[in-house]
This record gives structure tokens, sequence and C-alpha cells, in this order.
């Protein structure tokens, strides 16, 4: 009876196995699962590899693939790619463009369906875009990703980390709580030196917490300062937020020591500046670029009597001169249009920097003008009050005018010379008989003893005494005066006397042998006495004449 039993089972096994042979033997050879267009494959966790170079696809595509038919044109297969995977997941485009800018390595997840995947790239050698794509499973955390990808990913996070644990700027990052969840070793070494040795590491303190309320708009700066035991000066910090994805925050202090004191310094030094500007005589006043008043100095009130208020509101440069018009602190012009045109003229000097003038105002007052650039385009101009000196030069010049009136009122020729040998002034009646004087007003054109006593030589007889004057006039022979006896190439008898005057100045004169004369410099050189009367003459005068007389 157990022997049938058996039997039976077994006969009921073997008809049950052909069946399902004959079922399987019925399906198409070769076949796999499938997926569904709108979803993963359910069966089995494949790894999809796409290879493009120039948006050309280089690996193959497979019968079952669920993004690409077979029979899609390689060229075109990328744009189809990127087009069908931007839909699945949002973030996908953004980190596509980091892959091909920057070879930034990404993996995101998406979802086809209610079946989660994951999309990652990289870029292999040769310039070639890799694209993988994977079932994932959230339930149980199962994810399929190559494994170069995978390296990839982890290479480029120690790289991250490298990098941000080498920067002097404190990073950390804030949960929506403002926990500390993450924080550079920049940071973390600047609390170890903050809080007590005896505190834990973990978890980090809130360094900044005191200058984060209200926490800053996202890409403004907000300086602090932080006091460290350890060290005699507060360090200063700029803090920047960046809000994260997750709804964290993420914070960057940058230190700014060296912009504080660069800072202190300038401010410092334009202190000293403003100092020295307020107790300058000299009226300064500096226009930007846009020839906008951004500082002047009590001297430019005083000097131009514009009130302190009105420059204070900044003015442009045309609102002081029309200004300074109103109140006569400038040349009147003949009419308006001329006015602006001087106005250009100034403008334009003082942007070149050639730009200096000086301005005689009706009140018998006189100011020099000084335009100055800068590199940034601005322009310094400074007024000095010069009315003193105006004055003392008209006087001068006067007198000078005065005293060249005496000078050709004289019937004898004269000629002063300095030590140096250089003439300083002749009058009228020198010119008339030499001709050769220059212009009095120009010391430049006026000759020297040199070419003097030549052109005299020229002109008369023989005679030795033109070495003896410049011996004179050069301080190498007793100065005493003298007079002696000349004989122009015409026969007229003239008078040589040699005067010597304070500030060790000569005065050369020339008289007629026979004519009266009268001198009106008198008062101002040594008593002599007339040329009638015998006056000691130097040996070697005396020599030639009685030699002439033999």
């Amino acid at each position: 009876m157990e022997s049938v039993l058996f039997l039976s089972v077994v006969v009921a096994v073997g008809v049950m196995a052909a069946l399902l042979t004959s079922r399987l033997a019925k399906a198409p050879r070769g076949s796999s699962p499938r997926k569904d267009r709108a979803g993963t494959d359910t069966a089995s966790g494949l790894l999809r590899h796409y290879r493009f170079r120039d948006g050309y696809l280089l690996s193959d595509i497979e019968r079952d693939d669920a993004f690409l038919d077979p029979d899609t044109d390689r060229s075109i297969a990328y744009k189809r790619l990127v087009a069908g995977l931007s839909d699945i997941s949002p973030d996908f485009a953004a980190h596509l463009d980091g892959l091909t800018a920057r070879g930034e390595v990404f993996m995101v997840g998406g979802r086809i369906g209610d079946d989660p995947i994951t999309v990652s790239g990289r870029l292999e050698d040769g310039g070639v875009l890799a694209l993988s794509i994977g079932p994932s499973d959230t339930r149980d955390g199962r994810q399929v990703v190559e494994t170069v990808t995978l390296t990839a990913l982890q290479t480029e996070l120690e790289e991250l980390r490298t990098v941000l644990d080498a920067g002097i700027a404190p990073m950390w990052r804030q949960d929506a709580q403002n926990n500390v969840t993450w924080a550079n070793a920049a940071y973390m070494e600047l609390a170890d030196r903050i809080r007590d040795d005896d505190a834990p590491s973990w978890p980090l303190p809130r360094l900044f917490a005191a200058h984060l309320e209200p926490v800053p708009n996202d890409g403004t700066l907000r300086r602090c300062v932080l006091e460290v035991p350890d060290s005699e000066e507060a360090h200063w910090y700029e803090l920047v937020r960046d809000p994260m994805p997750d709804g964290s925050e993420f914070f960057t202090a940058h230190p700014v020591d060296r912009l504080v004191r660069s800072e202190t310094s300038l401010r410092e030094f334009m202190q000293t500046l403003t100092k020295t500007f307020a107790s300058l005589p000299i009226g300064l006043a500096v226009f930007d670029k846009r020839r906008h008043l951004v500082t002047f100095n009590p001297s430019f009130v005083a000097l131009t009597t514009i009130g302190a208020d009105f420059l204070i509101s900044r003015p442009d440069l045309r609102t002081v001169l029309d200004r300074l018009r109103d109140r006569q602190r400038m040349p009147e012009p003949r009419d308006y249009r001329s006015w602006r045109e001087e106005i250009a003229r100034l403008e334009e000097g003082a942007a070149d920097g050639t730009y200096h003038e000086i301005w005689e105002l009706p009140d018998n007052k006189a100011f020099r003008v000084i335009g100055r650039p800068h590199p940034d385009g601005a322009i310094a101009f400074m007024f000095e009050d010069i009315s003193a000196e105006v004055s003392l030069t008209r006087q001068f010049r006067a007198d000078l005018d005065l005293l060249q009136a005496v000078l050709d009122a004289a019937p004898a020729a004269i000629a002063i010379f300095g030590a140096d040998g250089g003439m300083v002034g002749a009058n009228q009646v020198y010119r008339q008989i030499w001709g050769d004087a220059g212009d009095s007003q120009d010391l430049t054109s006026l000759p020297n003893l040199t070419r003097s006593t030549a052109l005299w030589a020229a002109r008369c007889q023989p005679s030795g005494i033109w070495g003896e004057i410049r011996q004179f006039v050069a301080h190498d022979i007793e100065r005493a005066p003298w007079v002696e006896e000349i004989e122009t190439l015409d026969g007229t008898q003239l008078l040589v006397r040699m005067m010597p005057t304070r500030s060790r100045h000569t005065v050369v004169q020339f008289f007629p042998r026979d004519g009266a004369w009268a001198d009106p410099l008198s008062d101002l050189l040594q008593d002599m006495s007339p040329p009638e009367l015998e006056v000691s003459t130097p040996p070697m005068a005396t020599a030639e004449k009685a030699a002439r007389t033999a």
C-alpha cells in the first residue's frame, strides 16, 4: 500500500515538471524582464550606463532600455536622455551644468512613477561624459551606484573637506534650532582657544551667537569683533550668511584684522591731514570726478567768504564758481558767454594739471588760483591770497621805474655791473652812445662786462684801461674811485669814472671831456672829488698816459 502511494506521488511530480517545462519552452529565447516606461526594472537591480563625447553616444543601447529606443540616432541621444532625466529630477539640470563646466561629480535622486532611482554623472579620460542610472529603495536604504562614480564622489568629498579645513576663515553650519552641526578646522581651532580646556569637544559652541541677532541678510556683510583670551588684540571678522537647500544656514567669518588696521591708519592719517589743512593759510577745495565738492578747509571759507553751510551741502564746481562771482571773489567777466567759456577752460585746465592764474579782484585783492588733477579724476583747487605780494611787486616796479627815469635824465652815460660781471642796468644816454644795453625789464637780455668792454675797445682808440675795468668790477684790485680819459674813433674825448657801490656793484660813467655834467647818484654813492680835480690814477694808467705824451 505504501509503495503504491509513493509511485503515485512520483508520477504527479513528473507530470507537473513536464507541464512547466513545456510552458517555459514556449517563451522567446534570450528575453529578460522589461521595464515599464513608467517604472524601473522590478525584477533586478540593473545599472544603466551612458557614455557621450561631444553629445555623441558611445555606448550601446540595450533592447529593454527604458530611456532610449534601440533605433535612437546617436547624435541626438544625449538631448533625449537629458530631457527625460530633467523631468525625473529637478536638480539634475543644475548638477549637469556643474559637471560639464567644472567637472563636478554628482549623484541625485528622482522617481519614475512610484519607484525611486539614482542618477550619477562624472567625467572620464578623453572628455567622455558618463551618466549612470540605477534603482534605489528608500525603505531599506539599498542604492545601486557604480564603483567608479562612488569612488569619485568620495574623493571629491575628501578634497572639499581638505580645502575647507585649509582655509583661515572659520566656517560652520547651523540647523533650524541654531545648533552647530558642522564646522571646519579653523572654527574648531578658534573654539579651542576661547572655551575652557575641560569643556567637551562636541557639540561646538556658537562663537558668534551674540553677533547673529538678527541674522544678516543674504549677501550682506556684518563686521564684528571677538575677544580671544590668548591674544592681546581683539580679532575682527566679517560674517556672511548663505541659506542651504535643506533649510539650514551656512556661515563664514572672514578675518579682517589687516583691513581694520589699514582703515584705522587711514582714518588717523586723514585726521592728521585735516588738522594740517585746517591750519594752512592757503584755501583748499577738492572736487570729485563728478565735480562735487568733497572737502575744504577753513581758509577757503575765509578767503572766498562763502558760508560753510553752503559748502557742506556739497555743491558742484560751477555752483561754487557762480557763488564766487556773486561775491566778487573772482574777476568779473565782460559778458555771460565769456564767463561760461572761462569756467570751461578753468575746469579743463585743472583736469590737465595746467591751470595757474592770478585773479585780480575789484577790492584790490589778488588770488593765486592753482588747479591740480588727481588720478581718480578729482580736482583740487588752491586759493592763495597774494595781495601783499602783488602790492609789494607793484611798489618795487614803481621804484624801479622812478630810478630808471632818474638815470635817463642824467647827462652822463651810466652802466651798472654786478660782481659777477653782469650788467644790471643802463640809462638812455648809454644806449645812445654805445647802443648795446639790452632791455632793462629783462635782465637776461643785458650784456655782460666782457661783451661791453669789447664793444668799448672796438669803438675807441687803443687803451689799457679796459682790463683794469674788468679787474675793478671783479674785485681783483683796490676799489678806490678813479677817472681816466679815453678817445673814441671819431675823436670824441670822454672821461671814464669807476665808482664802487654797496652790494658789491660797480657804476661806470662816461662824461664828455668839456661838457657840463651832474651826478644824479651823488647822494647814493661814496663821496669823491669832482673830475676837474686831480684824482689818483692807477699806476698802469699813469704809465700809459706818459707814454702817449712822449
